[in-house]
C-alpha cells in the first residue's frame, strides 16, 4: 500500500453560529486545508464528507456533501457521505487513507461539518437522541432528554463507573476539566475561551449528578479539513505528517462480555498497524464529550493502567508539562464538540503540534500521537471509534 501523509489541514471556529450554514462553515475549513497544501480544488479526486446532524437540524439528507461541495468548485467528483455520529469525522479520514493507500487516487480531501444549534434548542437535544438505538433507548429517570442531552445520563453513569471502580474523585474530575479549558483559552479556534479553575467546574451548575456543566462538551457548530495525499513529492515534505495507523471498530457482540470494546479495539489495531505501542506516543487527543469519556479513554487507547486515572488527574500527567500529554487543544469540552468536523479537528491540532506550528499551545518537540474519537451508544457502550496513529517523518 502507498505511503500515505496529511498535506494540509484547516479549520473553522467552533461555537454557536446560528447565521452561518454548513456551506458558509464548510468553505472557510476547506479554504484553509487546500492553501496549507498548497493545492487548489481541481487537485482534489475525491472527498469523504462527514457530518451526523443535519437531516435532524437543517432538513438537508441524502446529497450532504454534494450541497456543501458544489459551491466551492468540488464537484464533478465522487463525494462519499459518511455519518457515524461523534465519530464520522474520525471514520470520514480512515475512508479517505483507504481511497489514498489503496492507489485509487493520490489526493483527497476529508471534510467534516456539522449545524447542531437551533432556535428551537429541543431539536437539538432530539437530534442527538438518534444516536443511540431509538427502538431500546436509556433506562434514564424522569426528564430525560428534556432541556438536555439524553448522552449526559450516560457521561454520568461512566463517572460513577469511576467513582465506584477506578477511585476517581471530583477533583479529579475537575482537575482535567480545568486542564482542557485552560488550553481552550489558548486556542483561537475554541468554542470556551473563557478558561476556568478546578474551583470554577465544581460550582458551576450541576446537570445530571455529579456532573457540572462545565464537565461535558457544549454544544458546537463548526467545521474541519483535511487533504491527504500520496504524491511523492509531498510526501517528501518536512511539512507532511505520516498516518502510521489508521483503524476502526464497533462494539462487540453482547455474548462476549470480556471481548475488547471499540475503543480498544480500534486502538490496538492501529497500534499493530503503526508497529508502536502507547509508550511510543507524545500526546493524545481523545474523546471527551464529558471528561468521565475522556479518563475512560485513557485506559482504552492503553495510555494509562485502569486504576492510575485519580493520580493522572491529580498529578498533571495529561497536562503540557505531564508525560503524556493530552487534549491540548482543550479537547471536545473545551474547543468543542461540532460532531462531523470533531475528530477531523482533532487531526488539524495534532497535525499542528507535530509540526511546531501549535503557538501557544505548542509542545516541545511531539513526534507521534494517537488520536482516538467515539460515537453512539449501543446497550450503554460506544458503537464505533476510530484510531489514528499520525507522525512527524
Amino acid at each position: 500500500m502507498s505511503k500515505v501523509v496529511v498535506s494540509g489541514v484547516g479549520m473553522s471556529p467552533f461555537g454557536k453560529f446560528l447565521d452561518r450554514s454548513m456551506k458558509d462553515l464548510g468553505k472557510v475549513a476547506v479554504d484553509a486545508a487546500l492553501a496549507d497544501a498548497g493545492i487548489g480544488v481541481e487537485d482534489v479526486q475525491a472527498m469523504f464528507f462527514s457530518n451526523a446532524l443535519a437531516g435532524l437540524i437543517t432538513g438537508q439528507e441524502c446529497i450532504r456533501g454534494e450541497v456543501v461541495g458544489y459551491p466551492m468548485g468540488l464537484a464533478g467528483i465522487p463525494i462519499h457521505n459518511v455519518e457515524n455520529a461523534c465519530a464520522s469525522g474520525g471514520n470520514a479520514l480512515h475512508l479517505a487513507w483507504m481511497a489514498v493507500a489503496s492507489g485509487m487516487y493520490d489526493t483527497v480531501l476529508a471534510l467534516g461539518v456539522e449545524k447542531a444549534n437551533h432556535e428551537d434548542r429541543q431539536r437539538t437535544f432530539s437530534a442527538y437522541a438518534a444516536g443511540m438505538d431509538v427502538e431500546q433507548g436509556f433506562a434514564t429517570g424522569d426528564g430525560a432528554g428534556q432541556e438536555r442531552s439524553p448522552f449526559v445520563d450516560r457521561q454520568a453513569r461512566l463517572a460513577a463507573t469511576l467513582f465506584e471502580e477506578r477511585g476517581v474523585t471530583m477533583e479529579g474530575l475537575a482537575r482535567v476539566t480545568s486542564r482542557s479549558l485552560e488550553s481552550a483559552r489558548l486556542n483561537p479556534f475554541a468554542h470556551r475561551r473563557f478558561g476556568g479553575s478546578p474551583e470554577d467546574v465544581l460550582n458551576a451548575r450541576v446537570v445530571v449528578e455529579p456532573l457540572t456543566v462545565l464537565m461535558s462538551s457544549p454544544v458546537s457548530d463548526g467545521a474541519a479539513a483535511v487533504v491527504v495525499t500520496s504524491r511523492p513529492d509531498v510526501v517528501a515534505s518536512a511539512r507532511s505528517i505520516d498516518i502510521l495507523g489508521s483503524r476502526m471498530a464497533t462494539r462487540p457482540p453482547a455474548d462476549q462480555p470480556d471481548a475488547p470494546n471499540a475503543v480498544e479495539a480500534s486502538a490496538q489495531a492501529a497500534y499493530e498497524q503503526a508497529g508502536l505501542g502507547p509508550a511510543d506516543m507524545d500526546l493524545a487527543e481523545v474523546h471527551d464529550a464529558s471528561v468521565a469519556y475522556e479518563l475512560m479513554a485513557w485506559t482504552d487507547v492503553g495510555l494509562c493502567a485502569p486504576g492510575d486515572e485519580q493520580r493522572w488527574a491529580m498529578e498533571g500527567v495529561t497536562e503540557a508539562g505531564g508525560a503524556m500529554p493530552v487534549n491540548r487543544s482543550g479537547g471536545l469540552v473545551g474547543r468543542g464538540h461540532a460532531l462531523g468536523a470533531s475528530g477531523l479537528a482533532q487531526i488539524h491540532d495534532v497535525v499542528q503540534q507535530l509540526r511546531g506550528e501549535a503557538g501557544d499551545l505548542q509542545l516541545e518537540d511531539p513526534r507521534r500521537a494517537v488520536v482516538q474519537i467515539g460515537g453512539g451508544v449501543v446497550d450503554w457502550l460506544t458503537a464505533a471509534s476510530s484510531v489514528h496513529i499520525l507522525a512527524k517523518g
